[in-house]
């Protein structure tokens, strides 16, 4: 080869290098681009919502190409309420305050049901001596003033043969619930096996406990939600967060320790206590209420719940239960887990 041939070819070659770098870098930077989305709670973060923490610190939102945010919520209802109002696109609340605003005109849809029956359960300390909800008649309950609780406890109640008047309902924020229990400010609470009842165990409270699904509420409860626009717009989007979602929870029922971790990570703040038995009730709550699959209610639990709240006026009569749900953004049943667990 002469020197003219040489230089005539390293030129050449140095240009291929540097045409091969830059697609390379340029192949790179879309694999690396990454689709940003914020995931609305329905609450604080804890074990009750672990495993989307766990979705997020594995990499399994990361890997379907969505940087995924995820904020703390204050309760269902104002969570849904984000959504219907456009100022949230995808969300985790409750399916009934979900349901009630969409019969009211609210354009969003449930997508994927994480809870099968209501975690939302009367608690009363056991000196009160309540034998049954039907016991509420004449006492008080503290009700929290932004969960889901206000919208099931009236089907509670007709399921227990009370009417209005019949119990005193004492509105106030979530936070005070507990306190107000143990001072015997009201008689009873509204609260939940996932949240208060952790709390008032810890703080050595013996209580008589009436699950709204064993107590006239055999209702589908927190949901993966997202409004129509959004849907409309990103459907592929909604499917992938969908499936990471699951595969985080998946993860978190087989390593309940990793959960903990993904949330203690995420939020420095929440409490790692408190949050193996979140868990756990979160886990028992998957499979209830004749559920199939975990993250998938059946038509038949639906029609049920749709049933039911209709009954007692919380949605209109004779609308169908596929006005508030749809399948299409959950993965194939082959790829979801089995009840029971």
């Amino acid at each position: 080869m002469t020197a003219r041939t040489q230089r005539l070819r390293n030129p050449l070659a140095a240009m291929g290098i540097a045409a091969g770098l830059a697609a390379g870098m340029l192949a790179t930077g879309q694999a690396q681009a990454q689709t940003k989305l914020t995931f609305q709670l329905n609450f604080a973060a804890g074990g009750y919502n672990a495993g989307f923490q766990l979705a997020l610190v594995r990499g399994f939102y990361k890997d379907a190409g969505l940087d995924v945010t995820i904020e703390p919520g204050n309760g269902s209802q104002i969570t849904a309420q984000l959504v219907a109002a456009g100022k949230a696109d995808i969300a985790f609340a409750d399916a009934a305050p979900v349901m009630k605003l969409i019969s009211s005109g609210a354009k969003m849809k449930i997508l994927s049901t994480i809870l099968q029956g209501n975690p939302n359960q009367v608690t009363a300390l056991k000196k009160t001596g309540l034998k049954s909800v039907a016991d509420l008649k004449g006492r008080s309950i503290g009700m929290p003033s932004s969960g889901s609780q206000p919208t099931m406890f009236p089907l509670v109640m007709a399921a227990n043969g009370l009417k209005d008047g019949d119990v005193r309902i004492v509105t106030m924020p979530g936070d005070s619930l507990v306190a107000s229990l143990m001072q015997g400010t009201v008689d009873t609470i509204a609260g939940s096996v996932d949240s208060y009842a952790i709390t008032l165990k810890g703080l050595g409270a013996e209580t008589t406990d009436f699950l709204f699904i064993d107590s006239g509420a055999p209702t589908v409860s927190t949901s993966i939600i997202a409004s129509d626009a959004f849907l409309a717009a990103s459907p592929d989007i909604a499917r992938k967060f969908v499936a990471a979602s699951l595969k985080g929870w998946y993860a978190t029922l087989a390593e309940p320790a990793a959960g903990v971790a993904a949330l203690k990570k995420n939020f420095p703040d929440a409490n790692e206590k408190a949050a193996p038995a979140q868990i756990e009730a979160t886990k028992f709550l998957m499979c209830v209420n004749r559920a199939k699959f975990v993250g998938k209610a059946t038509p038949e639990q639906w029609a049920d719940s749709v049933k039911i709240f209709a009954q007692i006026g919380v949605l209109p009569q004779g609308t169908p239960a596929e006005s508030y749900y749809t399948y299409d953004f959950l993965p194939p049943e082959s790829e979801l887990r089995k009840c029971p667990l």
